[in-house]
């Protein structure tokens, strides 16, 4: 064997060890990014509930029972939308981590966010209408989704009503008859 042939095995050698060497750190990159993905968003979500209180918990109790979020004050859906819109933020910043490949597919359930069908529920049924326009295309698909058409409920509350009843000091039935 020629030392030129010897060189150019040994060269070639250097080239497979290099490209593999920077395999090894790509891979260790992804592995350490997704980590920290699901360490942010697992901090994330513990210190959102860790915010709640009675009332909240009991927001979050009653929302599935329509006649619980009858009762509801202006306030109890401010306070519940505002913890919806949370809940939805989150859940877009995983959605965009699953599309980048950041996270796996599977991490939507990993981290809790498997909500089922999400449009049964009585409060956000009545809040999805003007949540899904604070939104991007991903949430709207998942949560859309998420509940076949005909499983979703009508809402029965009238919200604005509500606003205006509050805010304008005028007293309106809040029920919507369908």
């Amino acid at each position: 064997m020629s030392s030129r042939t010897i060189r150019q095995s040994v060269a070639a050698a250097g080239v497979i060890a290099s490209m593999a060497f920077v395999g090894m750190q790509i891979r260790q990159s992804n592995i350490q990014a997704r980590a920290a993905a699901y360490h942010a968003i697992g901090i994330a979500t513990a210190e959102f509930h860790r915010g709640f209180d009675a009332r909240l918990n009991r927001l979050a109790t009653e929302s599935a029972y329509p006649e619980a979020v009858k009762r509801w004050t202006l306030e109890d859906w401010e306070s519940w939308e505002r913890i919806l819109t949370a809940d939805l933020r989150m859940l877009e910043t995983i959605l965009l981590q699953v599309e980048q490949g950041l996270l796996p597919p599977d991490a939507m359930a990993r981290l809790g966010y498997n909500w089922g069908p999400i449009l049964t529920n009585p409060a956000m049924a009545c809040l999805w209408p003007e949540l899904r326009t604070q939104v991007g295309p991903s949430v709207r698909k998942f949560i859309e989704d998420s509940t076949p058409k005909a499983e979703r409920l009508p809402c029965k509350i009238d919200i604005q009503a509500l606003r205006d009843e509050t805010i304008l000091g005028r007293k309106k039935d809040t029920t919507v008859v369908k």
